[in-house]
C-alpha cells in the first residue's frame, strides 16, 4: 500500500469536468450530433426485441462491467439511448450484477489468485469488513477502479447483503450526473442540453464535497487508512 496524493479526489473531479467539456465540444463541433439525436430508432429497435430487450441490456452491461469496462461509460450511453430514467435503472442493475459476479469470483475460489497477484489488497480490504453496510457505501466513493473495489470487498468477508445494498447505494452518486450528461447530449436544442449539463455539474460538485467530507470523517475515526488506496498495477480506472 502507498499513500495517495492528498488532492487525488480534486484531480479526479477536474478530469471529469474536462472530460465533460471535451464531450460537449465533440458533440457540437462534429457531425456526431445528428446521429446521436436519432435515438428513436434505437428505442424502436429495442421495442422490436419484445420483453427481452431490457433484460438483454442489463445482461450486456453486467458482462462488460465484469470484464473491467468502466461503468460510467454505460451510464452515459444509457442516458443517450434510453433517456435518463430507463438509462439509469438498466445500467445500474447491470452494474450491480457485474460487481456481484466479481465479488462471487473471489468468494468461490479466486481468493488465492487475487492475493497472489495483489498481496497488498488483503490488509486494505479488512477495513470494509469492520463497518459493514456503511463501509461498503463509503468504499464505493474512493477514486479507485470499481473492479478493484469488488476484489477488495470479496476478500474482506463483507456479508453478501451488505455488499449488494451498499453497492446499490454507493453507485448512485456518480451514476446520476453521468446519466444526465448522456441524456443532455441528445437534446434537440443547446438550451435544453445546457440545462442537463448544469444539473449534472452541480450534482458532481455536491457528490465530491459530500464524499470527501464522509471519508475525512472516517479517517479521523481510524476507520479507513488516512489518504491510502491500494497499490495496483495492470488495472486502469
Amino acid at each position: 500500500m502507498r499513500a495517495a496524493r492528498p488532492r487525488a479526489s480534486h484531480w479526479r473531479l477536474l478530469l471529469l469536468v474536462a472530460g465533460l467539456l471535451a464531450g460537449v465540444a465533440l458533440i457540437y463541433l462534429t457531425p456526431i450530433r445528428p446521429w446521436l439525436q436519432d435515438t428513436q430508432r434505437v428505442r424502436a429497435a429495442l421495442r422490436d426485441l419484445g420483453l427481452w430487450s431490457y433484460p438483454a441490456c442489463v445482461l450486456a452491461v453486467a458482462v462488460l462491467v465484469t470484464c473491467g469496462i468502466p461503468r460510467l461509460l454505460f451510464c452515459a450511453l444509457g442516458g443517450m439511448l434510453l433517456g435518463f430514467w430507463w438509462g439509469l435503472i438498466l445500467t445500474q442493475a447491470g452494474t450491480l450484477l457485474g460487481c456481484y459476479a466479481v465479488f462471487l469470483f473471489v468468494r468461490w475460489g479466486g481468493r488465492q489468485w487475487v492475493l497472489h497477484r495483489w498481496p497488498g489488497l488483503g490488509k486494505w480490504a479488512q477495513r470494509a469488513r469492520e463497518h459493514g453496510l456503511v463501509g461498503v457505501i463509503l468504499v464505493r466513493q474512493l477514486p479507485v477502479h470499481g473492479t478493484i473495489l469488488n476484489l477488495c470487498l470479496g476478500l474482506s468477508h463483507v456479508k453478501h447483503r451488505h455488499f449488494l445494498l451498499g453497492t446499490a447505494i454507493g453507485l448512485i452518486p456518480e451514476a446520476i450526473p453521468v446519466t444526465l450528461v448522456g441524456a443532455g447530449l441528445v437534446q434537440r436544442s443547446l438550451k435544453e442540453s445546457a440545462g442537463y449539463m448544469g444539473i449534472a455539474a452541480a450534482a458532481f460538485m455536491l457528490i465530491f464535497a459530500g464524499a470527501g467530507y464522509a471519508l475525512r470523517s472516517l479517517r479521523r475515526r481510524n476507520e479507513l487508512p488516512d489518504g491510502q488506496t491500494p497499490e495496483l498495477k495492470g488495472v486502469a480506472d
